[in-house]
């Protein structure tokens, strides 16, 4: 059943982009820090991908289940984290000549890859 997932996120670059943006900020979430949980808060901005569509985007990837979410409070906001099947999908939809990308922290709740 992964196949059929899979290739949704094969037919829309825009899910990849964002799932990529959330791979980004785990992996530099886990360098910096050893006890990190991988829960990272909402993406807010991802290159290519216009702003009004992120919200669709996440809903679709979490439908995949290629991300989770957990609300972490009132004054935590809603936190994601890649799944299995979203680290399977990044290892799929990332070229090999893939550029270095820069993250931005613009404050608690956001993060942007520039």
């Amino acid at each position: 059943m992964d196949e059929f997932e899979l290739e949704q996120l094969r037919r829309n670059p825009k899910w990849a982009i964002v799932l990529n943006v959330y791979y980004q900020i785990q992996s530099q979430g886990r360098n910096q820090t050893p006890d990190f949980d991988g829960w990272v808060p909402r993406v807010q901005t991802a290159d290519e991908v216009p702003t009004a569509d992120l919200s669709g985007i996440h809903g679709k990837l979490i439908a995949y289940g290629f991300l989770k979410f957990d609300l972490a409070g009132r004054d935590g906001g809603i936190r994601y984290q890649l799944t299995p099947l979203g680290k399977q999908g990044i290892n799929a939809s990332i070229p090999a000549d893939d550029e270095a990308t820069e993250l931005v922290f613009t404050g608690r709740d956001e993060a942007v890859l520039n």
